[in-house]
């Protein structure tokens, strides 16, 4: 399985928004862009999409910008994954009459990718990246 750029952009940017969720301020576009090196008008798109899944809200105004729709805690990797590439393996990789008996396996390993993307939300992201940067003395 390969993550496109732009899924990694989208989970980038969502990670960004979870680090200024405490401030309930919305995060501008060009902060976002700057801070996790994604193209701006790349990153506008994205968050378009990012939007219509619920993840994101846009606040307009001069002091608009984007927040996360729910608590990092509550939004999975698997909710941007699919937002931005679609389902794992749906469908699987081909689909013909020589292939049958591959299927119930491709079916199995989509499940598993997608259980496993499920069970990381965005805070368990934030988490992991504090404690791999700590230092321990």
């Amino acid at each position: 399985m390969n993550i496109s750029s732009r899924c990694d952009y989208a989970c980038r940017a969502i990670v960004e928004l979870a680090k200024q969720a405490h401030t309930q301020q919305p995060v501008r576009a060009t902060h976002i862009a700057e801070s996790r090196g994604i193209p701006e008008k790349y990153l506008v798109h994205i968050l378009i999409q990012l939007k219509r899944a619920g993840l994101v809200r846009s606040v307009r105004g001069s002091q608009g910008g984007y927040r996360l729709d729910r608590a990092p805690g509550d939004i999975t990797l698997g909710e941007i994954v699919k937002a931005i590439d679609g389902p794992v393996l749906d469908p699987p990789p081909v689909e013909d009459s020589y292939g049958q008996d591959l299927d119930p396996t491709w079916r199995q390993i989509a499940k598993g990718i997608d259980d496993l993307l499920e069970g990381i939300t965005v805070q368990d992201i934030v988490e992991n990246a504090h404690h791999a940067h700590m230092y321990y003395i």
